[in-house]
């Protein structure tokens, strides 16, 4: 877990947060500035098409639009990651948009107001990137909600494969298992309570792309990262620290299967873009578990040339 004790003081971050102005129709009638600008930018991204980012206070966001408080129908790119002098950085205000909700109708103690902000991009070989930071609310900070407090850039790193850790065959059918993955390289904390990784990314998704084929092997699979039906399902959601077990439903059909992950942040969000409606985007596929009447091809017998005698031999 990258974490850091909270500071604050740069005025020049202050400066850009007063730039933004007010708007009578946001439901926070107050400015509740939020920031990462200039000590935390944001790295591993050109905040292109292709980012997909949401922003909720925890515990009380809601990927639907029109519910929660979170950033609604504004997209990063749009409305809240600016192109700073110091690189792309997180940047806003509460009341400077009409966002979903407010801070502090969906909390009303700042003291136990905590904010979050989840970034999901692709990297130069299609596979995905994530990062997902969270802090603490400040009353009298120049940037209530500071992002700078993590201490370091926020920068998206590559997602974890799904670990399969174990596999029995049950009549045609595999029973998988898979591990907890590991997130905690791309989660940043300004060290609050309430920001720790388990709170944040409670519990992940695990989904499968299965290949059918007659007469094995099986064509290879499609590397779409979006985790969309029929080239992505579902195959069950597992707390965070503990295993998820599931069946493989090839019935007399060869298939291979192939997993990927996905974090399940706090409130419901994961790594689709909320404000587009767009699909979660899956991690790296691993490697392919058989099921099905016939698991692999059997090799056909070889002759091996015997050196000493001349004699020859099948295996």
């Amino acid at each position: 877990m990258k974490s850091n004790t909270r500071f604050f003081g740069f005025a020049l971050a202050g400066v850009v947060a007063l730039l933004l102005p007010l708007n009578a129709d946001a439901v926070c009638g107050s400015s509740i500035s939020f920031q990462g600008y200039p000590a935390s930018t944001i790295t591993g991204t050109t905040n292109g098409p292709s980012l997909r980012a949401n922003f909720w206070t925890l515990g009380g966001g809601n990927p639907s639009i029109g519910v929660g408080a979170d950033n609604g129908t504004f997209t990063a790119q749009a409305d809240w990651i600016i192109d700073s002098p110091a690189g792309w950085a997180i940047n806003g205000d509460w009341a400077a948009n009409n966002y979903d909700g407010c801070p502090d109708v969906a909390q009303p103690n700042t003291d136990l107001q905590r904010m979050v902000v989840s970034l999901s991009d692709v990297d130069g070989t299609g596979n995905m990137t994530y990062a997902v930071a969270c802090v603490d609310r400040d009353t009298q900070a120049a940037s209530q909600f500071g992002f700078d407090g993590v201490g370091e850039h926020i920068a998206l790193v590559a997602a974890p494969k799904a670990n399969i850790t174990n596999t029995v065959r049950t009549g045609t059918e595999a029973s998988i298992t898979v591990a907890s993955p590991d997130f905690n390289p791309g989660h940043y904390t300004d060290g609050s309570v309430g920001c720790e990784l388990a709170s944040v990314i409670p519990q992940y998704e695990v989904f499968k792309q299965t290949v059918t084929c007659a007469v094995r092997p099986c064509p290879a699979p499609s590397n779409a990262n979006d985790a969309t039906a029929p080239t992505w399902v579902s195959a069950g959601v597992g707390n965070l620290g503990s295993p998820l077990t599931f069946t493989t439903t090839c019935g007399t059909t060869n298939c291979d299967n192939y997993l990927a992950v996905v974090p399940r942040y706090n409130s419901g969000f994961t790594t689709a873009d909320a404000a587009t409606g767009s699909a979660a985007r899956v991690s790296q596929k691993s490697g392919n578990v058989q099921a099905g009447p016939t698991l692999a091809v059997t090799p056909k017998p070889k002759k091996i040339k015997n050196e000493a005698g001349g004699q020859q031999r099948q295996d």
